[in-house]
């Protein structure tokens, strides 16, 4: 019996065989990354992901339906900027997740360079499963937004964002209160309102439509971009969009 008819030779021959298919698809990969560079279109390569990005497990597979820059941007969304800008940024965060307090610098050094022609737009993406007690917080945050404290609430849990309890007990969302300018009676109602909980879960729900697998997640004009977008790319898109 010639050594390809034995048992170990079949196993052989068949570990070359995925090992070859393997080394192809590698080539067809590396030859189609080479051919875009080469044709001008690297950039593709970064923006889809940039580094800083907190993936939701719930997100994996999630399949994105195609924009809608009317749910999209258009709501009683709190925002920075200039309301009529021809640039709209949407940002889908999670006030638990230190990638998206990373990126807020940025984001206040491109509002405060070019805020006349970007609006600025905040969506609540609460990754609860990553970041426990990120629910609450999303609530709190449009609950700031109805009292016109968004800002002020957004600063502050992104500031002691490593300090704050799972679950911030009565003392804490008064210290909040406080810190804020927010009235504390009109804070705890709007929290016990399921009417709370439905915007947040309004701002996941069109989130996940629209593909956002974690944060910090950004639309610019309805194109995609995911993680810490490092400032020269803010710099490099306000220059090409007009």
């Amino acid at each position: 019996m010639r050594w390809y008819q034995t048992a170990w030779g079949v196993a052989l021959l068949g570990l070359g065989a995925v090992m070859a298919i393997a080394f192809i698809v590698f080539g067809v990969i590396t030859v189609k990354f080479w051919w875009q560079i080469k044709q001008g279109q690297g950039t593709f390569l970064q923006k889809e992901f940039y580094g800083g990005f907190d993936r939701d497990p719930r997100a994996v597979g999630n399949k994105a339906e195609k924009i809608d820059r009317n749910v999209l941007e258009n709501g009683d969304f709190p925002f920075l900027g200039n309301p009529g800008a021809a640039i709209k940024i949407v940002v889908f965060g999670d006030f638990r997740c230190p990638n998206t307090k990373a990126a807020w610098p940025i984001l206040q050094k491109l509002v405060n360079t070019y805020g006349y022609k970007v609006k600025l737009i905040f969506r609540s993406f609460p990754v609860e499963s990553t970041h426990p007690g990120a629910n609450k917080l999303a609530q709190i945050g449009v609950c700031a937004h109805e009292q016109g404290k968004y800002m002020s609430a957004h600063n502050y849990l992104f500031t002691n964002q490593d300090n704050l309890p799972t679950y911030l007990s009565a003392e804490d969302l008064t210290a909040l209160a406080k810190d804020t300018s927010l009235d504390l009676d009109k804070l705890n109602k709007c929290l016990e309102s399921s009417a709370t909980a439905v915007k947040v879960s309004r701002d996941y729900a069109d989130g996940f439509k629209f593909g956002v697998a974690g944060t910090p997640t950004f639309f610019v004009n309805g194109q995609k971009l995911q993680g810490v977008v490092p400032w020269e790319t803010w710099e490099e898109l306000m220059k090409k969009i007009k």
